[in-house]
């Protein structure tokens, strides 16, 4: 019967914890499919973002391809005379702007292989439509979409025709200068080999990620050809950096959801990575998204475990509370139903089980040992001569002879054996699985006991000793031993 209730109180409980814990695991779901919805989110406005860069790439280099296939008059000699004029040379580096703006015509840095300004450089009077078709989508406005248009990107246009390369921001060419103008095969500029033929393969734009030689970090980068009569002459370019990257996904509408969200950039041909943006914490990715956006881009966002925490706290405060308080409730039933079921069956005076015991679950298990084999005894004890300590010493003497005899019992049977009080001074004691040969012993256990017990009185008890038979009731064991026990007291009686 305990056993039984140990199981049941588990089961209880463990059931308990399973009924709150699915209302988390439900909130968890829920918010899983509500990040997830805004994991995509972030991936369409950053989308639209790189759909703005691509458009404006696509838009300068239509710009350029024009510029270069228009009818154009040739410079003048002024002209001639104040490029060569500007024209400079540092540390090797041949171009203008080089060091300070010295030619005013062109807004940022040409670098050239030309030692000299006469050599190929007929199309640098052709870039300040370059500087003018950038400075047209920087003014484009972004009208609170968050596409990034005012965000500060690096632009330039490579003219791999004539080997030079013009930066609409001016650069300090003692800093960064193009030398290896091999970059088509060797990839110094940051411009893998791979993307040139993706532009040789009529893509309109192509994206990459690669080191940037110029902040020797990495950047993701659009590329967009230029043809002339034909034929490749250029490519129209715009480094994406960190930062930008950082201002574009950032999650302004919720700053929480940014504390805690990975943010990853890979290049799907080469690889590489840029890693956007980093989680505080690194619990568990319980909101993974990925997805492949055109150019050759991979996104990659995750949330950490911890925002759910932190933003949730009140449904974990909630979540443990309950449980705590269920789990207290269980546990407060059961010890209230052992005390109430143990009071029921145990005597209030010794602490001995009383007649309540003796039920049939109890009988029908006895009779089940008896049939297995397994020796059931009934022993039945009482005081001898309580009457005469009841009306000489009184009914307190009494009672106090009868639990130092019950304590002796207790302390001398196993758990597994039963010590009943039946009323007054007759107790009743039933051995599980234990040797007749071994019983005069407990016997003597137990005067031996009473003696360290009741130290200071004499007391003295009778018994009957009954083997329980197939087919035996309590009754009829406990009868049998009864009156064992009577024959025992007479012959005692007799002998005095």
């Amino acid at each position: 019967m305990k056993l039984h209730h140990k199981a049941l109180r588990l089961f209880i409980s463990v059931s308990v914890i399973v009924l709150t814990s699915s209302f988390l695991v439900y909130e968890l779901i829920a918010s899983d499919k509500a990040m997830n919805a805004y994991m995509r989110y972030i991936n369409e406005k950053a989308d639209s973002s790189f759909l703005y860069d691509r458009y404006t790439n696509q838009s300068i280099a239509a710009h350029l391809m024009r510029t270069f296939s228009s009818p154009k008059e040739p410079a003048s000699v002024e002209q001639k005379k104040t490029l060569c004029n500007a024209f400079d040379s540092v540390n090797g580096t041949h171009g203008l702007n080089l060091i300070e703006h010295n030619y005013p015509l062109l807004h940022g840095t040409l670098q050239t292989t030309s030692t000299k300004c006469s050599e190929k450089l007929e199309d640098i009077f052709l870039l300040p439509s370059f500087d003018k078709a950038v400075n047209a989508n920087r003014e484009q406005k972004d009208y609170g979409q968050g596409l990034g248009t005012l965000e500060y990107k690096f632009r330039y246009y490579v003219d791999l025709k004539n080997n030079y390369v013009y930066f609409y921001d001016r650069i300090d060419s003692r800093q960064f200068a193009i030398h290896n103008w091999t970059f088509l095969q060797k990839g110094s500029l940051g411009i893998d080999q791979n993307d040139i033929d993706g532009i040789f393969t009529g893509r309109t734009v192509i994206s990459s990620i690669y080191q940037d030689n110029l902040t020797g970090k990495k950047v993701m980068s659009f590329l967009t050809p230029v043809y002339y009569t034909g034929k490749l002459k250029g490519v129209v370019m715009v480094d994406i950096n960190k930062e930008n990257l950082k201002n574009i996904f950032y999650t302004s509408d919720r700053p929480l959801v940014w504390r805690y969200l990975n943010v990853t950039l890979s290049d799907i041909s080469s690889g590489r990575e840029i890693l956007v943006n980093q989680s505080e914490t690194d619990l568990f990715h319980y909101v993974h998204y990925e997805k492949d956006i055109p150019g050759g881009i991979r996104v990659t966002l995750s949330l950490d475990l911890m925002y759910f925490i932190v933003s949730s706290w009140k449904i974990f405060a909630f979540y443990l509370l309950a449980t705590i308080l269920l789990l207290n409730l269980v546990r407060t039933h059961f010890r209230l139903y052992h005390n109430v079921t143990r009071e029921n069956i145990s005597d209030a005076m010794t602490g001995l089980y009383n007649r309540k015991i003796l039920t049939p679950t109890l009988e029908q298990r006895l009779q089940q040992l008896v049939n297995a084999g397994t020796l059931v005894t009934f022993i039945a004890i009482d005081c001898d001569k309580l009457k005469v300590i009841n009306d000489t010493l009184g009914h307190k003497e009494g009672d106090r002879i009868i639990t130092h005899l019950a304590k002796a019992i207790q302390s001398s049977i196993r758990k597994s054996d039963y010590a009943i009080r039946l009323g007054g001074d007759e107790f009743c004691i039933i051995l599980i699985d234990h040797p007749s040969d071994l019983t005069p012993r407990l016997l003597e256990r137990i005067r031996y006991n009473l003696k360290i017990i009741a130290h200071d009185i004499s007391i003295s008890f009778s018994t009957g000793v009954y083997n329980m038979q197939p087919n035996d009731t309590i009754d009829d064991a406990y009868k049998a031993s009864d009156a064992q026990l009577y024959l025992n007291k007479q012959k005692k009686r007799a002998g005095v």
